[in-house]
C-alpha cells in the first residue's frame, strides 16, 4: 500500500508526487487521463513570479524561477524558459478609460519594482494603442507533459490510470490522500470550502503556428512571448464569484507559444455556486474571443483553430487551498491556484514536508 495517494496528475499532482518521492514516501499517482486535455494541458504556462501580492504568498511566487531551475537540475528539462510579457491596451479617449489604464499601470509597476530593476519596462503608445513589455517566465506545457512520465518513473512514483471515486472518511484508500484534481476536486469531496470554485476557460488552439505564419503579425510570429491585456477581466470576475446571481463571462485577448503552436485566449465563464455544470454553449464565446483578438491584429481573428473549453479551479479569495482537510484525518487538498506555474513549484515541497510530519512546513501552508 502506498504511503500517499495523490489524485490528479496535472501540474499540481505531478510536482507534489515528485516532492513526496524525494522525501522517501511511497507514492501512487492516480491519473484520470485528462492532463493533456485539462487545465494543465491547455495552459499558457506563464510564470508571473514578480506579480504576487505582498506577504508570504507573493514571497513564495518570487522563488518560482529558482524552483523551476532546481526541478530541472534534479529531473531533467521540463520546459522552463525565461520570456517576455507583453501587456496591451487601447485607450478610447474617455476620462474613465484613461484613469483605468493609469491605475493598472501603477499596480503593475508597484509589483514589478519589488523584484525587477528600477525602470524595467516602459509603456509604448501609438495613437490609441499602448503596450508594456516586461521580463517574465514560462513553461512550455507540451514539453512538460512529455517529460513528466519519465521523471515520475525515475523518482519511483507508481502511476495508475483510473477514474477517482468520491471519498469516504471511514475508508480512505491510503494512509494519506491528496486531492490535486483541480476542477474535479469537489466531485470527490463535497465538503470542501465554498471558496473553491470552478470557471470555464475557452481558447483557440493552433497545433502548428508555422502553417498559419502568413496570417500572424510579424512581431508575434517571431517572438516567444506571452501577450495579455493590461485590463484583464478574469481576476475581477473570480473576486466577485461568491456574490454572483447569474452566469457571467469576460474575454481577455492574448496569446502564448504552445509547443510548435499557439494558444489564443481566453474567455472565462463563472456560474453562481460551487458546481461547474456542463460546458457553456461555445458559439457566442468564440465569436467574442475572435472579435477581441482581431482588435490586436485582424489576422488573429480569422485563424483556423478549434475553440476548446476546460474547467479550471480557483478560489474566490485568490488564496489556494493547500493543507489538511478539517475533520478528515489523513486527507489533504492542493487546488485552486491562480498562477499555478508560479505557486505550485514552491508549495509542493512544503506540502510534502507537512504530510511527512514537519510542523514548521505545515504552518507555512495557506491552509484549507
Amino acid at each position: 500500500m502506498a504511503d500517499v495517494l495523490v489524485i490528479g496528475a496535472g501540474l499540481a499532482g505531478s510536482l507534489l508526487a515528485l516532492s513526496l518521492a524525494e522525501s522517501g514516501a511511497r507514492v501512487l499517482l492516480q491519473d484520470s487521463g485528462s492532463a493533456r486535455s485539462g487545465a494543465t494541458g491547455l495552459s499558457y504556462g506563464g510564470v508571473p513570479w514578480w506579480a504576487g501580492p505582498p506577504g508570504p504568498l507573493g514571497a513564495l511566487m518570487a522563488t518560482a524561477p529558482a524552483c523551476w531551475h532546481d526541478l530541472e537540475a534534479r529531473h531533467g528539462p521540463l520546459g522552463w524558459q525565461p520570456c517576455s510579457l507583453l501587456l496591451h491596451w487601447r485607450n478610447s479617449g474617455c476620462a474613465a478609460a484613461a484613469a483605468a489604464i493609469e491605475t493598472a499601470l501603477a499596480g503593475v509597476r508597484n509589483r514589478a519594482e519589488r523584484h525587477l530593476p528600477t525602470g524595467t519596462g516602459w509603456p509604448v503608445e501609438e495613437g490609441t494603442a499602448g503596450s508594456l513589455r516586461l521580463p517574465y517566465g514560462r513553461v512550455d506545457v507540451p514539453s512538460l507533459l512529455r517529460a513528466l512520465p519519465a521523471a515520475l518513473d525515475r523518482a519511483g512514483v507508481e502511476r495508475i490510470q483510473a477514474v477517482a471515486c468520491p471519498l469516504r472518511a471511514e475508508s480512505l484508500p491510503a494512509d494519506q490522500v491528496v486531492l490535486a484534481a483541480g476542477a474535479g476536486c469537489r466531485s470527490l469531496l463535497s465538503a470542501l470550502p465554498d471558496r473553491l470554485r470552478v470557471s470555464w476557460a475557452g481558447l483557440l488552439a493552433i497545433e502548428d503556428a508555422a502553417a498559419c505564419s502568413s496570417l500572424l503579425p510579424k512581431a508575434l510570429a517571431d517572438a516567444a512571448e506571452i501577450v495579455m491585456p493590461l485590463l484583464g477581466g478574469r481576476q475581477g470576475l473570480e473576486d466577485r464569484a461568491a456574490g454572483l446571481r447569474g452566469e457571467e463571462w469576460v474575454v481577455d485577448a492574448g496569446l502564448a507559444p504552445w509547443g510548435k503552436g499557439l494558444l489564443l485566449g481566453q474567455t472565462t465563464l463563472v456560474r453562481p455556486g460551487v458546481a461547474s455544470g456542463p460546458p457553456p454553449s461555445p458559439a457566442g464565446l468564440e465569436a467574442a474571443l475572435r472579435q477581441a483578438l482581431a482588435a490586436i491584429d485582424p489576422g488573429l481573428g480569422v485563424l483556423e483553430a478549434p475553440f476548446l473549453q476546460v474547467p479550471v479551479s480557483f478560489t474566490s479569495t485568490g488564496v489556494p487551498l493547500v493543507g489538511p482537510v478539517p475533520g478528515w484525518p489523513g486527507l489533504w487538498v492542493f487546488a485552486g491556484f491562480s498562477g499555478p506555474f508560479a505557486l505550485v513549484p514552491p508549495l509542493a515541497p512544503l506540502l510534502a514536508a507537512a504530510i511527512g510530519g514537519d510542523s514548521a512546513a505545515l504552518e507555512r501552508l495557506p491552509g484549507c
